[in-house]
Formats: C-alpha cells, sequence, structure tokens
C-alpha cells in the first residue's frame, strides 16, 4: 500500500472539509458570523488610538457605535455584547453548560461581569493582540471560578481565531491531545492552555478560522467512534429519512478515517457489502446451508455473511495459526482482544502477518487500529424472521475473534480446511467466529409491521440510533443538483416539509414514527425547476404523486373516512 508521509492531522482535517460538508452547518455560518463581527470591532478600535483619553461616557458612547456599525445594529451596547459573547448558553461560537453564567444567590456571575465591563477594559481586551495578555484582561472581566474557563476560551476563540480550537474546556482538550499522542503519535507540546492551542492550530493549514476550530472539536470524535463498542448498529426512524444512504456513508468515512489513521492512502474501494432482508430470507441464505452433489451426497455452501467473513478474517485466521500468539499469557489474559493488544506488544513474526513489520506506530495503537474494517450492511434487516436467520450466531456477534468461536449445526459437513465451506480449523474441526474487524449495520423503519421480530437477546447486540428527517439537506442536494433550484425554493420546500412533519408529530392518530422523510421531497432533483411555474406547483407534484398516497396509507385503517379526508387535506394545508 502506498505510504503517506504528510501529517496526519492535516489528513484528517482535508478529510473533513471534503466529506463532512462543515459549511452546510448552522454552525460555521454562526462561527463565521461572530468571529468577523469581533475582527471588525478589533480593526476598528485599534484605530482610535486616543480612546483611552476620552471621557468615560464617551468612551461608552463610542464603544457603542463601534458595536453598532459593524454588527449591522445587532450588537448596540455593552449589554447586548455581554449576552452574545459571554452570556448565552449557545451563542452561535460554541455551547457551554448550562449555569456556567448565572446569576445565584451566591454566585452572581452577570452581575459581577455587567459591573466589571466597563468601557475602557473591553476596549482593552478587543484592542490586544498578545494572547496572553488578552487572557489576563479577559479574567479581569470574568474574576473567573473554576467553571469558567470555557467561557473565556469560547470568548478568546473570536479575538484570535487563528490560534485556537474549539475545545473551550481545558479538560476537552487534554483528552484530545491525549488521543493524538497515543492513536496518531502526534505529541503537541505547550504547558499552558495557550500553548496547547497554538501548536494544536499550527498543525492544519487553513485560511478559514471557522473550518479549523470546528474541526478541532469533532477531531476527537473522529478518533474515537462510538460504533467500537458494539461493532453493530441499527439506523431506525421514518421512511425516507435516508438511513441506507446514511449507512454505507458512514462505512466510507469510517474505513477512509481508519486509513488515514494508520497511514495508508484513501482510495475509492472498500469491503462493504449490502443485502436486503425479506420474510423469505433464510438461516441458509445468511449465513450456511446444504445442497446435494453430482454423486448424491450434501455439500456445505456458504451464505453471504459466512462468505463475506472468511473474505475480511484472513489476517485475523492467520495470527490464530501463531502458536506464540495463541499461548501468549497476556494475550490470552485479554481475551485475544484485538483492540486491547498493541501492535508494539507483537513479536517480529506476528508483526509480518500483519504486514506491519517494518513500520513505526504510536505507543497504543492496536491491532483492531491497523486491520481494515469491513462493512456488512442489512437493509430492512426487521422484515425477516431474525431469530432463524441468525441461530447461533447470536453467540458470536457479543464475543468477537476466537473467544466467541462456535460450531454452527453443518460443520460436521466440512471435512477438510480446503474445503470452500471452511472457515477455521482448529483439531481437525471447522469453527466459526464474527471476526474482530466485521462491523453490522441495519437499518429498519418504525412504522413497518414486523419490527417485534427483534427480540431483546438479539436487542442488546445492537447500538441503536434513530434517524430524524434532515431538512438542511434539501438545500444542498437541489442547490448542487445543476436543476435550476434557488436558495429561496429550497428554504420553502424544507420550511413546508418541517410543518407538515410537525402536525404529523402533533397528530393523535400519527406520531414522530410517521413523519415524512427528505427523500421524498429529493424527488426533485430529477427535474429542472423550470419544469414548474411556481414552487407551490413543486409542491403540489410532491403531494400527489409521493406524499399524499403514503398518508393515506398510514390512515387506510382508521375506520373513519370522513375524519381521514379531513386530516388529509390539513396535512395538504401545511404542506402546498
Amino acid at each position: 500500500m502506498t505510504e503517506i508521509k504528510k501529517n496526519k492531522v492535516q489528513l484528517y482535517f482535508d478529510y473533513y472539509v471534503a466529506h463532512h460538508e462543515p459549511k452546510l452547518e448552522n454552525w460555521y455560518r454562526g462561527l463565521t458570523k461572530y468571529i468577523n463581527i469581533v475582527q471588525a470591532i478589533k480593526k476598528t478600535l485599534q484605530a482610535e488610538e486616543n480612546f483611552a483619553e476620552l471621557s468615560i461616557e464617551d468612551q461608552e458612547s463610542k464603544l457603542n457605535e463601534v458595536f453598532a456599525e459593524c454588527s449591522a445594529n445587532e450588537i448596540t451596547n455593552t449589554e447586548s455584547f455581554l449576552e452574545r459573547y459571554i452570556f448565552l448558553q449557545g451563542n452561535g461560537v460554541g455551547d457551554v453548560s448550562q449555569g456556567v453564567v448565572w446569576d445565584t444567590e451566591k454566585n452572581p456571575h452577570k452581575k459581577i461581569i455587567r459591573e466589571n465591563a466597563s468601557a475602557l477594559l473591553l476596549y482593552n481586551i478587543l484592542v490586544e493582540d498578545d494572547r496572553v495578555e488578552t487572557d489576563k484582561k479577559i479574567d479581569e472581566l470574568l474574576k473567573m471560578d473554576k467553571n469558567q474557563f470555557a467561557v473565556k476560551n469560547r470568548f478568546i476563540r473570536t479575538l484570535h481565531p487563528h490560534t485556537f480550537g474549539s475545545p473551550d474546556a481545558n479538560g476537552k482538550m487534554d483528552r484530545l491531545l491525549s488521543v493524538l499522542d497515543t492513536k496518531l503519535g502526534v505529541t503537541v507540546s505547550g504547558s499552558t492552555p495557550i500553548e496547547k492551542h497554538d501548536e494544536l492550530c499550527k498543525l492544519i493549514e487553513t485560511d478559514d478560522p471557522a473550518l479549523r476550530q470546528m474541526f478541532t472539536w469533532e477531531l476527537y470524535y473522529m478518533l474515537n467512534d462510538e460504533l467500537d463498542l458494539k461493532k453493530a448498529i441499527v439506523y431506525y426512524g421514518a421512511p425516507g429519512t435516508g438511513k441506507t444512504f446514511i449507512s454505507d456513508i458512514n462505512a466510507r468515512k469510517y474505513i477512509d478515517l481508519h486509513r488515514i489513521k494508520v497511514g495508508r492512502s484513501v482510495l475509492n474501494d472498500y469491503s462493504i457489502q449490502t443485502v436486503q432482508f425479506h420474510p423469505s430470507y433464510s438461516y441458509e441464505d445468511f449465513f450456511e446451508g446444504i445442497r446435494p452433489t453430482e454423486d448424491g451426497k450434501l455439500k456445505l455452501f456458504n451464505g453471504t455473511f459466512k462468505q463475506f467473513c472468511k473474505d475480511n478474517s484472513i489476517l485475523e485466521r492467520a495470527l490464530y495459526k501463531s502458536d506464540d500468539f495463541i499461548e501468549n499469557k497476556k494475550f490470552k489474559k485479554l481475551e485475544y482482544d484485538f483492540s486491547q493488544i498493541r501492535i508494539n506488544d507483537l513479536n517480529d513474526e506476528q508483526k509480518k502477518i500483519l504486514g506491519c513489520n517494518d513500520k513505526e506506530f504510536a505507543t497504543e495503537l492496536t491491532i483492531q487500529d491497523w486491520i481494515e474494517p469491513a462493512f456488512f450492511i442489512i437493509d430492512e434487516i426487521n422484515r425477516a424472521e431474525l431469530s432463524k436467520v441468525f441461530g447461533e450466531l447470536m453467540l458470536s456477534l457479543e464475543y468477537r475473534g476466537v473467544k466467541g468461536k462456535i460450531k454452527t449445526q453443518y460443520a460436521h459437513l466440512c471435512k477438510n480446511k480446503n474445503d470452500d465451506s471452511a472457515f477455521y480449523f482448529e483439531d481437525d474441526q471447522n469453527w466459526f467466529f464474527v471476526p474482530q474487524n466485521i462491523y453490522l449495520i441495519g437499518t429498519m423503519n418504525n412504522i413497518d409491521r414486523s419490527v417485534d421480530t427483534f427480540d431483546f437477546a438479539l436487542r442488546r447486540r445492537f447500538m441503536w440510533e434513530e434517524v430524524h428527517p434532515n431538512y438542511s439537506v434539501i438545500k444542498s442536494v437541489l442547490m448542487s443538483s445543476g436543476r435550476g433550484w434557488s436558495y429561496e425554493d429550497c428554504k420553502n420546500l424544507s420550511d413546508s416539509l418541517l410543518r407538515l412533519n410537525n402536525l404529523i408529530e402533533g397528530d393523535e392518530i400519527l406520531d414522530k414514527n410517521y413523519r415524512i422523510g427528505q427523500s421524498y421531497v429529493l424527488e426533485l432533483r430529477k427535474t429542472n425547476r423550470d419544469r414548474y411555474d411556481s414552487i407551490v406547483k413543486a409542491k403540489e407534484f410532491l403531494w400527489g404523486s409521493f406524499i399524499q398516497p403514503l398518508l393515506e396509507e398510514y390512515l387506510r385503517g382508521l375506520g373513519d373516512e370522513k375524519k381521514s379526508n379531513e386530516k388529509i387535506q390539513r396535512f395538504r394545508n401545511s404542506f402546498v
């Protein structure tokens, strides 16, 4: 594989910008806006060299004038400035914990800050170019207790946007730097928060401070994916919310980020397989079954999942064949859990098996970090009879690798380790386990009548994440379709869908599970805007072709046609 010598943090940043589309997020717009306002205020006030010589009244007047001029009258005085940049829990720049800046009998935070916020002190904070001095002057303003570091750092990010990242709480910043060290082998020096932020920002080349700040917040989660907890997740929600699309995109992102971590090139080839369950889908389709041969004997054959596991476990199975690995007391105590066995603890033979014998690694990089993940996606997972489809795999889903090995009901039919159906031969017997690099993603619609097929034993082996209608994606997809859809069109469509879904969610018969997903609106990406005389005509097309038939099906069992028609009309009025 092609080795990458580029700074890994920069590679993560480049990937984040290219694939996460941060500029479409509300946070990016708010962050950019309020950084620019402060920078405009700073530049204007730095030209007021005689500010300190003005009377207190004139200082306040000048400050208010600059606030209003640079913010298009959104900020008009000291109180509105403090409200925006200090007091608000979520202020567009970032969020702080509720109650961090709050007035209580024992700790009247706001009162103290207002009393300290003289026009001259605010001026001195806003014009200061030295970050250490800025830090000291903000301390004068806040008279901080230990809970207000996040408030201070959030404010500093607008004053010195190119040298401050967005983990505002010092503890969160330290956790990020620890992960960079252990996972990527990237050490960020610095004894103070200012120095740490400065060194981190130097690793990320960009002219856009908002992107850098957003990325330094996301980076921790990019390096610590919750999917690693169970390696199996079900995306559930209303129809048309993009669950299958999200599954594929998230699988690709996960593999890409894994490659960056270990220094491999991000290529457009992925070990991802998708199957769709249906009521007649069987254990034989999914795992293994028997077929007669030409000579009248029975032959074992692999189903889709077993073959996928076999194809993507070559390194793992080879490692288990190393006697030194299996007999290693430390590895045995760890139950051969690849997430806990470090690459640096392997011997040369084992490193050679993995193809990493000539490389240097971060101290905490594990076998799991090295072996490339593979994703098996099950669309509409709840439409099959799951207890029959999964069979004895329930144990192997929870206990991955050789510690969860099982003998399947047809294992005795595999007599030779060279048979196509052979998986892992030990003591002349064929065993199966779910490899540690295999990730399962399932999708399901809540309103399907077969949801109850997920029994509790199977449910607890998966993480669960609800997928809601995504209104912002309507703007991004339609505007980039090249079909002439304007921002105003897209906003109208997304607002209309939101109104409709709010009405559906509050209905006494339907609920949030019956909301309309954005995929129905995105049908417009296949047509040109000039096909419709107005946006109303476009919405009428969507209503008649996709949305009304769906809602009529939902209400079909109501038993009261008049009431059903009234609901449909009310829903139509909210959308069209």
